[in-house]
């Protein structure tokens, strides 16, 4: 399987042991909604390529404001750690970092729908959300961004919230939802039949990028998430005009199946 003009994307050929020797994520760019990144981390050096802030003026008004990579900052960590375990299966990819969350990892339902809404206006078919929220104020506004999404052949992986309910986007139809398991392969993927979160992945104390060049051992969806990201993202590479619904069947036919 080296054509994959030739190949359908469904075939016994595609498998993620294929992938993981066949795709590296070149091409494809991967927006990351979160705390930040430090994009001078050694392990992801030259993959930021831009960094969008997302905030609140004096006035209250929300805003998006592009600044130099180099300038990237991440307070609480999360962001970091995420990327990294994008990279971690996709190393090519390069990043869009969108920073919504603030020093205690929190933010406004606003800001957040203003930071995926700014993603699906950049054209970024790729975004990963490992982050939620299940204030009923903000649902509307996330699952209108959700359906639009998918109209534009834009891709959300989103994960669950790690404990109550499974909390938005993960919970809409039109996103790839993921929760965590204690796999060791960060390329070890789980499909759940008739559950509303689809997927797991390696997301149990596994060690992650941190601020300033260093690592952290880390649990939790959404440390999981990312890897999904990063397995669509070496997707996309090999099929370009892969829309959401593909993914997941091809992630679907992919993964081992669980009750």
């Amino acid at each position: 399987m080296t054509n994959t003009n030739v190949f359908p994307m469904i075939n016994p050929a595609l498998t993620l042991d294929w992938l993981k020797v066949n795709a590296t994520g070149k091409g494809v760019q991967v927006a990351i909604i979160d705390s930040g990144i430090d994009a001078l981390h050694p392990a992801l050096q030259e993959r930021v390529v831009r960094t969008c802030v997302v905030g609140k003026n004096a006035e209250g008004a929300i805003t998006c404001e592009e600044t130099p990579v180099e300038e990237s900052i991440d307070n609480f960590g999360h962001g970091t750690a995420v990327a990294g375990c994008v990279t971690g299966v996709a190393p090519a990819v390069e990043i869009i970092n969108i920073k919504v969350l603030n020093q205690y990892n929190a933010c406004t339902g606003d800001i957040l729908i203003a930071g995926l809404e700014w993603a699906l206006q950049q054209g970024i078919r790729l975004i990963n959300m490992s982050l939620a929220t299940s204030k009923q104020q903000w649902i509307q506004g996330l699952f209108q961004l959700a359906e639009q999404a998918y109209l534009q052949s834009a891709i959300i992986v989103a994960s669950r919230r790690n404990v109550g309910d499974l909390g938005c986007p993960a919970m809409f139809s039109s996103v790839i939802s993921v929760d965590r398991e204690s796999y060791t392969d960060r390329f070890q993927l789980g499909y759940r039949a008739n559950n509303m979160i689809e997927y797991d992945a390696r997301g149990t104390e596994i060690e992650v990028l941190a601020p300033g060049g260093g690592y952290a051992i880390q649990t939790g969806t959404s440390f999981a998430t990312p890897h999904v990201t990063g397995m669509v993202a070496l997707l996309l590479e090999k099929f370009p005009t892969m829309t959401g619904p593909e993914a997941k069947a091809i992630l679907k036919a992919m993964a081992q199946a669980k009750n």
